[in-house]
């Protein structure tokens, strides 16, 4: 439901940008960004320390410290080595500049580059599947509410298309996840949701523009709990 809800925000936004061409004054547009960057800022660190700190004997602890750091430096390693970030905008800018795309197309590829590359569209959905709510996309939606219009007084309603890359993209992950849920360990989860909640942290950050975080390279880090997991299940 949280996807289907995140397409439909995509097409209303579409059109709304439609209708007022002239678009939102940059001084809005930075406040409206700035505004869900410090609220995905709080959520996210809200939902980290939910799963983080748990409580013994009476007593505060924390659990899977050295793994999620783990899994954010081994991950931010092998996505800067890759360059993820850097080959997403080398592709989007190839397909602005050299396939000379009309404007409906353009609108198209440009809105399912933004709202399917990035930690939310992938952690969005897995939550959903796994049953622990649709807060995350909600979120999501507002983010890509806000996009869309900015797009659409450029773009048009080529942008209102990339709905249907969400609901095919999203929409398989949630498939997947909900499946997956037989398999995948309590502590599996709760540490592969930690770390996408760092992931978010950062990219309320770089919304707020307080530092310009690649978070795209900081993907791969969403695999490594996954993979030790798998090996303790095989191996421990």
């Amino acid at each position: 439901m949280g996807t289907v809800i995140n397409a439909l925000a995509v097409v209303l936004a579409t059109f709304i940008g439609i209708i007022f061409k002239r678009g939102l004054s940059e001084k809005i547009q930075k406040a409206l960004m700035f505004a869900l960057g410090i609220g995905l800022f709080a959520v996210a660190i809200g939902w980290f320390i939910q799963g983080f700190v748990i409580i013994e004997d009476g007593q505060l602890h924390t659990h899977h410290d050295l793994l999620i750091i783990l899994s954010l430096v081994i991950g931010s390693l092998i996505g800067a080595w890759i360059d993820i970030d850097g080959r997403l905008n080398t592709l989007a800018l190839r397909v602005e500049k050299k396939c000379h795309l009309p404007p409906l197309a353009k609108g198209f590829v440009a809105g399912t580059l933004i709202f399917c590359v990035g930690a939310m569209a992938i952690l969005g959905p897995i939550q959903d599947g796994l049953g622990q709510g649709m807060t995350l996309l909600l979120v999501k939606s507002a983010l890509d509410f806000v996009t869309a219009m900015m797009l659409a007084v450029v773009f048009g309603v080529g942008v209102a298309l990339a709905a249907l890359s969400i609901l095919v993209y999203q929409g398989s992950i949630y498939l997947l996840a909900a499946q997956a849920d037989a398999f995948l360990s309590t502590d599996m989860i709760d540490t592969l949701s930690m770390v996408g909640y760092v992931l978010l942290i950062a990219m309320g950050i770089k919304f707020m523009e307080l530092k310009d975080i690649k978070v795209a390279n900081m993907l791969p880090a969403l695999l490594v709990p996954l993979l030790y997991f798998f090996l303790i299940g095989i191996f421990g």
